[in-house]
């Protein structure tokens, strides 16, 4: 029966949520089958509200004595005409009436509401199934979170616009302290399951009207040749918002293939945030569809926060699972780097590099490694440095010496701290078209490479660890070229990560650092 996903239910309390007449001064006694639905629906996701003629004192006591008030967001306590409160709550909470259910015993009221709000849908709370409904309603539901705290930020924000009536709204925006961070590619990788939820349940401000598998998406943000994606993370005087956006360009077709955002955020200035950033990229990446539903100018009230910070990464990642181990591997093989991780079951222990925070072999040249952190174990794709411009100003030299010297410099720093490294080498009779000669990555300079590393490993057994990815390799296609791999060689390699990590960390079997 139900014609549209829904995200709110708004109820009636007299003879709807408890049994009797406030206002008339019987002794309500509450329904508590609809108590535990409403309860229910909030952990699914799925929030109530309340629109009920009483007298709001009251209404609040009773809720409270009953342990339901902070079960509710936006309540409508009042005498007065239903459709006008429903239609306010409905736009204060920035939904559709399509995904709006109205839950009331007056077939008088369902009548004006439907009469008002067409598209909202509406259960008569005397129907002799009406229980039987909302549970089967239950059932559709897949969220796995509570949205009450999320709800309660866009309350008091409604709250406060409506106490400062001469703001404009850009100086009310302000007075917010927006913060947003956008991650990139392969950091967005974690935030899938999330992402996924993000893009399957939006509809207002889904602007390309996206729906994805959460496997396909892994996939399309694992392929960094194919997809550049980025996901919007929001917060603000008001609390956390969470991960709010996810923008996707199809980098073939130079076409966005995912734009869509929560619709808490509606009118803050997040869209043209993110556009922004897509456009750092893609300048002149094509919105002329939605011409007319926000601006394509960049928002000044919103303050841009580096997902790079640790501190900022360590806060985003929290909100969306508890906080991670201090890290026991690294793995250093830039873009490609998540995508090993991702597929890690020592995930939760695992920190991961991807542009600008990386390693690069040339910091042994230099010296800037020493401002980098090293845990125990590192996994380390040698195939990234061997490319020219992983060497500004000296390429020149790196066939000459100089990424040997680096290599020996390297060991030694593995032999003074006591850490492990596993190096992943690139094949080296790989098809003509996966060279990137152009950067002089070539089957000669791959051969030359490769054989400093596996002397390496020969004379520093018990730090050195070479893993040949020609071995893995069951079709050339799973790699779009030497240095970018799909998702299936990637799962390979971080299979045979855990195999070395459970070699070197736990020689007899010992799953101590595993993450349950």
């Amino acid at each position: 029966m139900w014609t549209a996903p829904i995200k709110l239910i708004i109820w009636d309390l007299d003879d709807t949520l408890w049994r009797g007449t406030l206002a008339d001064g019987d002794d309500v006694t509450l329904h508590e089958t609809r108590a535990e639905l409403v309860r229910a629906f909030n952990a699914r996701g799925v929030v109530s509200a309340i629109c009920s003629k009483n007298d709001p004192g009251a209404a609040r006591t009773r809720l409270v004595e009953l342990g339901l008030w902070d079960e509710f967001v936006f309540p409508r306590i009042a005498f007065a005409p239903k459709p006008e409160a429903i239609r306010e709550i409905i736009v204060d909470m920035q939904l559709r009436p399509a995904n709006v259910l109205f839950v009331d015993d007056n077939p008088i009221n369902l009548g004006e509401v439907r009469h008002c709000l067409p598209e909202i849908q509406t259960l008569d709370a005397t129907a002799p199934d009406a229980d039987d409904q909302l549970a089967g309603l239950l059932a559709l539901q897949t969220g796995a979170r509570s949205r009450i705290d999320d709800y309660r930020m866009l309350e008091a924000r409604v709250r406060d616009r409506a106490a400062a009536p001469t703001l404009s709204n850009e100086d009310f925006l302000r007075s917010c302290a927006i913060r947003a961070c956008a991650p990139q590619r392969m950091d967005n990788l974690e935030f899938a399951p999330r992402i996924a939820e993000l893009i399957n349940r939006s509809n207002q401000l889904n602007y390309t009207q996206s729906r994805v598998d959460q496997a396909d998406l892994e996939r399309d943000i694992i392929d960094v040749v194919g997809f550049d994606s980025w996901s919007i993370f929001a917060w603000d005087q008001y609390g956390r918002h969470g991960l709010i956006g996810f923008a996707m360009v199809d980098r073939k077709a130079g076409a966005l293939k995912h734009f869509t955002f929560s619709c808490r955020i509606m009118h803050m200035g997040l869209e043209e945030y993110a556009l922004a950033k897509v456009r750092e990229l893609w300048p002149a990446i094509d919105t002329s569809a939605w011409d007319g539903r926000f601006s394509r100018t960049a928002p000044d009230w919103i303050a841009d926060a580096d997902f790079n910070d640790a501190q900022i990464r360590a806060s985003l990642r929290a909100d969306q699972s508890a906080p991670a181990a201090e890290p026991a591997i690294r793995i250093m093989f830039d873009c490609q780097s998540a995508g090993i991780a991702h597929f890690s079951r020592f995930r939760p222990a695992i920190e991961f590099d991807n542009h600008p925070r990386l390693f690069a072999m040339r910091m042994m040249d230099d010296g800037s490694f020493a401002e980098q952190q090293f845990p125990p174990f590192l996994v380390y794709g040698a195939t990234v440095d061997y490319l020219d411009v992983r060497w500004p100003g000296k390429w020149h030299l790196i066939d000459l010496g100089l990424y040997e010297t680096c290599v020996i410099r390297t060991c030694i720093l593995l032999l003074e701290r006591g850490l492990r490294m596993l190096v992943v080498l690139p094949p080296e009779e790989a098809e003509e078209s996966k060279w990137r000669r152009g950067l002089n990555h070539t089957p000669e300079r791959a051969r030359r490479f490769n054989a400093i590393w596996r002397k390496a490993a020969r004379e520093n057994p018990a730090h050195v660890y070479v893993l040949e990815v020609a071995h893995l390799l069951d079709d050339p296609d799973e790699m779009a070229d030497v240095t970018h791999y799909h998702a299936s060689l990637l799962k390979k390699i971080a299979d045979q990560l855990d195999g070395w990590i459970q070699d070197v960390a736990f020689p007899k079997g010992e799953d101590r650092a595993e993450a349950a």
